[in-house]
């Protein structure tokens, strides 16, 4: 899956107004002179961690199309990947800390998108949910990019 959040804008008032359709509740207001790049992530970054934090599963980003999307680092990204995993295949906190030998507060803070994690750590959970941790680097308009994703173990 490549964590690419696409998002409409409006102007309103003088400002932006940023919605992601794929997330609902994620909006966020930029207005002239802001840093609408940070603004625009931290929204979407605070938004899917509040699924986390209320042990929902964070949806899904559908098809980018278009200029707007965010695509979210290799660490969140693979935080994201892990809690969808573990959703969809009914593993707990608890059941996946025994499984990596580690204590349920471990994985609590792997999964917290504000809390610095190794990304072994993350690869190493991933691989225990049958997941591979992949990274791909290829050139848009001159510039390296990353995407990551999280296709199904063969």
């Amino acid at each position: 899956m490549r964590f690419s959040y696409p998002y409409t804008t409006e102007v309103q008032n003088g400002a932006t107004l940023v919605k992601f359709p794929d997330v609902p509740g994620a909006l966020t207001e930029v207005r002239e002179g802001e840093n609408g790049e940070e603004i625009v992530r931290d929204c979407l970054v605070s938004a899917l961690g509040g699924y986390i934090d209320g042990k929902l599963v964070p949806p899904a980003p559908s098809e980018t199309r278009g200029e707007h999307y965010v695509t979210l680092d290799l660490v969140t990204s693979a935080k994201l990947a892990l809690a969808m995993t573990m959703a969809e295949q009914h593993v707990s906190n608890v059941d996946l800390a025994r499984r990596l030998n580690v204590t349920e507060k471990v994985i609590r803070r792997m999964l917290d998108p504000d809390h610095r994690c190794r990304i072994d750590r993350l690869e190493n959970a991933l691989e225990q949910l049958g997941l591979e941790l992949e990274l791909t680097v290829h050139r848009s308009n001159g510039l390296f990019q990353a995407e990551t994703s999280c296709p199904s173990s063969r």
